[in-house]
């Protein structure tokens, strides 16, 4: 497969992703290979990369980016976004236990992917056990967490983009969940539907402040602690597992077959994607 083609279409599916309460584009971008790639992208916007900007160096400053790269992964998840807005919207307002049993699947899915990879020379074990059962823990509290009600205005969709784009590029953590706690995930939707500019452009702007300063963090992490970050990580996917469950009680037994046909098709699509990825990596 081509390479550009590749990435936008990875992109694509990150943007989907990200469009939706419970799922990461993070998670995406690990499965499908990328995630190392994307990581050192990111962090080439670095202090070099400022200081020729702002000594009016901006070709040899954006020559540091891989362009190859970004821009078609950009242009797919920019695609995706505005695409999948509505329609996620509508799908989830009707169809919700569909929706949720397919995206159950998919991080069951991605997690026994993280597990996998976390078995591969572990010299930490207990310290990966450890770090697992706090991720868990974590996404728990998240999951039953009370959203807040905060009023829209400019600094808080600024502080929504800023800390929205810090969970959508960990796997596990979803940043369209994130702003459903802080309250702003219609709000921030209806802007990308109705063309609100001066919002989408503010959250954009939170967003490129957020993902250049914690990319180093977590750069930081995975090059010193990969085990224990990575086991963190898969217990944040644990736990989101239990608020994403799609089965009740009241549900027929031909719904709920429908629904396991859902999440055993959310957990194929993943697989195949990670070995796609990996071949082609």
């Amino acid at each position: 497969m081509n390479a550009l083609i590749r990435y936008f279409l990875c992109g694509f599916l990150m943007g989907i992703a990200d469009t939706i309460p419970g799922v990461s584009g993070g998670t995406i971008a690990f499965i499908t290979g990328i995630y190392g790639k994307l990581l050192d992208t990111i962090k080439s916007v670095d202090k070099e990369f400022f200081k020729l900007l702002f000594t009016l160096q901006i070709k040899k400053a954006f020559m540091k980016i891989p362009w190859s790269f970004a821009l078609p992964l950009l242009l797919g998840i920019g695609s995706a976004v505005f695409l999948f807005a509505r329609i996620m919207v509508a799908l989830l307002e009707t169809y919700a236990d569909i929706v949720w049993a397919f995206f159950f699947g998919l991080i069951l899915s991605s997690l026994f992917i993280l597990l996998a990879e976390i078995k591969k020379k572990n010299p930490h074990k207990l310290i990966s056990v450890l770090c697992f059962f706090a991720g868990g823990l974590f996404a728990l509290w998240l999951g039953f967490a009370t959203p807040l009600s905060l009023e829209t205005s400019y600094p808080v969709v600024f502080f929504s983009g800023f800390i929205a784009i810090c969970a959508m590029i960990l796997p596990g953590i979803s940043g369209a969940f994130i702003l459903v706690l802080i309250g702003q995930y219609h709000n921030i939707l209806h802007a990308v539907t109705t063309l609100d500019f001066p919002v989408i452009l503010l959250f954009l702007l939170g967003c490129v402040c957020g993902i250049f300063s914690f990319a180093h963090v977590l750069g930081a992490c995975l090059n010193k602690f990969y085990h224990a970050t990575l086991s963190f990580l898969s217990g944040i996917l644990a736990g989101s597992l239990v608020t994403l469950f799609p089965f009740q009680s009241n549900q027929d037994f031909s719904y709920a077959l429908l629904l396991l046909a859902l999440v055993f098709a959310g957990f194929i699509i993943p697989i195949t994607i990670h070995i796609l990825g990996k071949k082609h990596s």
